[in-house]
C-alpha cells in the first residue's frame, strides 16, 4: 500500500525542544540548522530526515530591526577605524 505525502505548514505554541524530542522518538535525526532573516525577523531553521521524509521547523528568535544589526566589515584597519569614527560622530557609541 502506498502512502501519499502531503505538504503541511503547522503553527504551534510548543517549544522547539518538545517538537525535537517527538521527532527523535519517531526516528528523525537532525540534518542541519541555519539562522535566516525573513520578514524583518530572525529565524532558526532546522531540517530533520528519517530516510524517507524531510521535515523543516522554523523558530522565530527575534526582530531584525530596529534592533542593533550586526555589520561585518572586511577591510584594512585604517578603513575600519574611519567607519567606526564616522558612526560615533552622530550616533550612539559602538
Amino acid at each position: 500500500m502506498m502512502c501519499n505525502k502531503q505538504l503541511k505548514s503547522i503553527s504551534v505554541l510548543y517549544p522547539l525542544e518538545k517538537m525535537e524530542d517527538t521527532l527523535f522518538e519517531i526516528g528523525f535525526s537532525l540534518e542541519g540548522a541555519v539562522t535566516i532573516m525573513s520578514g524583518g525577523k530572525f529565524w532558526k531553521k532546522k531540517t530533520y530526515f528519517n530516510g524517507q521524509e524531510t521535515i523543516s521547523i522554523s523558530d522565530e528568535i527575534g526582530d531584525a530591526y530596529p534592533k542593533d544589526p550586526v555589520i561585518t566589515i572586511c577591510a584594512f584597519e585604517n578603513t575600519i577605524s574611519k567607519v567606526v569614527e564616522g558612526m560615533n560622530n552622530g550616533y550612539a557609541s559602538l
